[in-house]
């Protein structure tokens, strides 16, 4: 098993090097920092799996460094357990706020410091592997992409289209990373759909119909037990919703599809529009921009989200794909 490497942050030679030398027998790989400003240059070479700052330590402090660790999103489930005096309780507010995960009152009680670092990497490699089988399930949604050579690119478009509209839209990070992940596992279900049915190049009967489109519920219940997930979910299972309660598989209606639904269904059916599939041609952008709007007139789409993609559509979709125009 490798070994958890922890990042000790102490301006303090002394505390530093006792720190250390007692993470070390606990089995811990220990990368030292002299500062803030080393800890963030050994970052560029390291992804530890823990970080042990001080508050004070000159120039940059502990709390603006848990700020900065915490804002890059390689580092965002990393711990960071902040080392502060008892009587320090603005220094505690101040890491709460920039994202701490713990703290610990100075002189450090070793006992205390092996309990609580053993269950904070716990918990960091709980996460690793829940992100791990998250990539495995996003890889999966691309294959399912590559069953169909109409959609090529569909899941990439899909994820850049959703993320630029709903930062226009202000919705928060976690949002952003669901909207993301959404546009790779959205059609996760179709896994369940056989190809003579999702190639088909003519009409669908009435069963082909029902088949695909129980691939939103297959999809979201693929990915139930995932937690890292619960963001993605709801788009999973609700991004062939409309707005006017027509669509499936729950025929919600208005907002109570939820956001991340309204906002991948219209940068779907925009996309669709303007890729060729079996059963028609790839539209140019402005007739794909009309049928959207009126679509969006005729109740299906959320006018808000559409209205806000048609601001950003004419920077994203400059893409050169052979099945568009």
């Amino acid at each position: 098993m490798v070994r958890a490497t922890i990042l000790v942050v102490d301006d303090d030679v002394d505390v530093r090097e006792t720190l250390t030398d007692y993470l070390t027998t606990l089995g811990y790989q220990i990368v030292p920092a002299a500062s803030a400003e080393a800890a963030l240059s050994a970052l560029e070479g390291i992804a530890p799996d823990l970080i042990l700052t001080d508050v004070h330590m000159g120039a940059m402090s502990g709390i603006e460094l848990c700020g900065r660790i915490k804002g890059d999103p390689r580092f965002q489930l990393t711990p960071v357990i902040i080392l502060t005096a008892r009587s320090e309780l603005d220094a505690r507010i101040a890491g709460l706020s920039a994202g701490a995960d713990d703290f610990f009152a100075k002189p450090v009680d070793f006992v205390e410091l092996r309990t609580r670092v053993a269950a904070l990497l716990r918990v960091k490699y709980l996460l690793d592997q829940l992100e791990r089988a998250e990539g495995v399930i996003t890889a999966l949604g691309l294959t399912i992409e590559a069953r169909d050579p109409y959609t090529a690119g569909h899941c990439d478009r899909l994820a850049r289209y959703a993320v630029a509209l709903g930062r226009v839209l202000g919705v928060n990070e976690p949002m952003l990373k669901a909207l993301r992940l959404g546009g790779f596992l959205h059609d996760l279900g179709k896994i369940a759909v056989p190809d003579q049915i999702l190639l088909k190049p003519g009409p669908l009967d009435a069963a082909e119909r029902a088949t695909i489109q129980a691939h939103p519920v297959v999809g979201a219940e693929l990915v139930r037990e995932m937690r890292t997930l619960d963001g993605v979910r709801p788009i999973i299972r609700h991004h062939h919703e409309r707005f006017d309660g027509s669509g499936y598989p729950d025929a919600l209606r208005g907002e109570a599809i939820p956001l991340g639904a309204r906002i991948l269904a219209v940068v779907d059916v925009y996309d669709a529009l303007r890729t060729a599939r079996p059963y028609k041609p790839a539209l140019p952008q402005a007739e794909a921009i009309a049928i959207l709007k009126r679509e969006t007139e005729a109740g299906y789409w959320d006018p808000q989200v559409s209205a806000a993609f048609l601001t950003v559509i004419y920077e994203l979709d400059t893409d050169t794909n052979p099945l568009q125009v």
